[in-house]
């Protein structure tokens, strides 16, 4: 008996509709979300520019491109971290990006607690409530627990190659050899 689409078909139109394709934006969670942290992740420095597109640096840099967008009462650059998380509401693996202080300071209270460590040892869940300067974000750690092994398979699998975000690349690219 064949379906009226395949199951790669589903997951693929899935995925392109979703939005935010292959990054998870605190900002953007509307309720909330559970992740798992793979790989090792990068900090570094970000700022958009007047087009809309970020632009990061691994320092901070002691001058900005003309094109940086300024804003009043913002921030024109900001510290971030970035891993490869698995989403499990999309069953995909995405770039999560923090730029809030609030995450980060609880994320670093899981990895130097003794009982959590490594992130990539237990899953984090992440919400946001209200809007604009009333927004608040949480970040909580499940009890660690071993990943399920066909994601971790598919991790294995997975091309991903996070310092291509300094560059402005995809880091799911193929890299041009």
């Amino acid at each position: 008996m064949s379906s009226f689409l395949s199951a790669s078909a589903i997951e693929e139109i899935s995925k392109e509709s979703s939005g935010s394709g292959r990054y998870l934006n605190p900002a953007k969670i509307t309720d909330e979300v559970r992740v798992r942290f793979f790989g090792s992740g990068i900090t570094g420095f970000e700022a958009w520019t007047v087009d809309n597109k970020p632009v990061r640096w691994e320092t901070k840099p002691e001058e900005l491109p003309a094109n940086i967008r300024q804003q009043e009462g913002f921030q024109t650059i900001k510290r971030f971290i970035a891993g490869l998380v698995y989403d499990y509401s999309s069953n995909d693996f995405k770039i999560l990006q923090i730029t809030q202080k609030t995450l980060m300071d609880q994320l670093f209270k899981f990895i130097s607690d003794e009982d959590y460590g490594d992130p990539t040892g237990y899953d984090i869940k992440i919400s946001k409530t209200g809007e604009g300067k009333k927004t608040e974000y949480s970040l909580v750690a499940a009890p660690p627990k071993a990943i399920k092994s066909d994601i971790q398979q598919r991790f294995d699998e997975l091309k991903c190659d996070l310092n291509r975000l300094f560059d402005g690349e995809d880091p799911f690219a193929e890299a041009s050899v």
